[in-house]
């Protein structure tokens, strides 16, 4: 594709912090740049730990763990998001129960979400959809703990907060699609010590450093490796240019598309959604995808609505009809930071 959904920027502080790593040997987890990433993002959230892991997907999987939800239990998980929320529930054990989403946010219904609510219900993730955040004091009052799924919403805040300093614990993804990225890799930060104690120690083997091989429960390697978090270091420091630049490259589609039929994403008024895909609505969404990708444009389809997925029906106790529509009219464009004028003038030739 000529565009590209998405492009990292990297610079040189990026080339030089991996070009250190890799001089001094330390290429796996644990090493001096996971430290540094850790304590960064901790400034940056305004939340007392972070521990790094190696994907957002990880992340998940690793604070409902810690949370001991497994078996029996239930989880409450937006109807329209990327899949991971409701794998990393499944692969606990516990059963995800799907809810439909507020049709101007695009994020969790906490009305809805109260519907739900049974004796078995554990947590909530809330996923901050392409960057717009949740109702998180609607989420608060429903008494079950929440767990904010901020893979996508860098820089994103609300009246009352940031993106990353909601619910009992808050999970980043850096994919290479993010505004702020280390390739592959995430982030789980709290405020919570025993939490953060325990996400730790599962992502490290069940070991804890400085005892040895002494396994305390059965845990697995969920650790950001040096050379990602080398990247990482540099991107934390680049974060509000890298923000930003994906703002600007919002404003410049919203200038350009907002006569030609294509309606961006709406946004509630005590929000700050941040951008992380540029993303409009079209009644003939399918046939613009097909045309632009024909063009050269890696225009994409959003995903499909979970509980119109075969595998997550089941997991709809109610129609989830916002969810749905939704999923069937958005589509992405290309978005990086600082994206050209003339890039995005290409981009929206390919739409028409």
């Amino acid at each position: 594709m000529r565009y590209p959904l998405a492009k990292p920027s990297l610079g040189k502080a990026e080339a030089d912090n991996v070009r250190d790593a890799l001089a001094s040997g330390w290429i796996s987890g644990t090493g001096p740049y996971v430290s540094a990433f850790e304590r960064a993002l901790e400034h940056r959230c305004g939340r007392a730990s972070a521990i790094a892991v190696s994907s957002g997907t990880t992340g998940l999987e690793l604070v409902l763990s810690a949370l001991g939800i497994g078996p029996g239990d239930e989880v409450i998980v937006p109807a329209l998001t990327f899949a991971a929320p409701a794998a990393a529930v499944l692969t606990t054990g516990a059963v995800p129960v799907l809810c439909d989403i507020d049709p101007v946010s695009w994020t969790l219904d906490p009305a809805m979400a109260a519907e739900l609510l049974t004796s078995r219900s554990k947590a909530i993730v809330a996923v901050d959809l392409m960057g717009h955040p949740c109702d998180y004091e609607g989420l608060a009052r429903l008494g079950v703990p929440v767990v904010e799924d901020a893979a996508q919403a860098h820089g994103a805040t609300t009246v009352s907060g940031r993106a990353g300093g909601f619910g009992i614990a808050s999970v980043f993804s850096f994919h290479v699609n993010k505004a702020v990225t280390t390739g592959e890799g995430g982030a789980v930060v709290t405020d919570d010590a025993e939490l953060a104690d325990r996400v730790r120690l599962l992502a490290h083997h069940g070991m804890r450093e400085g005892d040895g091989y002494h396994h305390t429960v059965a845990g697995r390697n969920g650790r950001m490796t040096n050379l990602s978090a080398a990247v990482g270091v540099a991107q934390m420091e680049r974060w509000d240019e890298l923000v930003d630049g994906r703002g600007e490259t919002r404003r410049l589609y919203d200038s350009r598309l907002e006569a030609r039929g294509f309606i961006p994403r709406p946004s509630e008024p005590w929000a700050s959604p941040s951008c992380w895909l540029y993303c409009v609505t079209s009644k003939e969404r399918d046939g613009v995808v097909a045309r632009a990708r024909l063009r050269g444009a890696d225009v994409r389809a959003v995903w499909p609505a979970l509980s119109d997925l075969p595998l997550y029906r089941s997991h709809a106790p109610h129609p989830c009809v916002h969810a749905s529509a939704i999923s069937r009219a958005a589509m992405w464009l290309p978005t990086w930071a600082h994206m050209s004028a003339e890039d995005v003038d290409a981009v929206v030739a390919t739409l028409l």
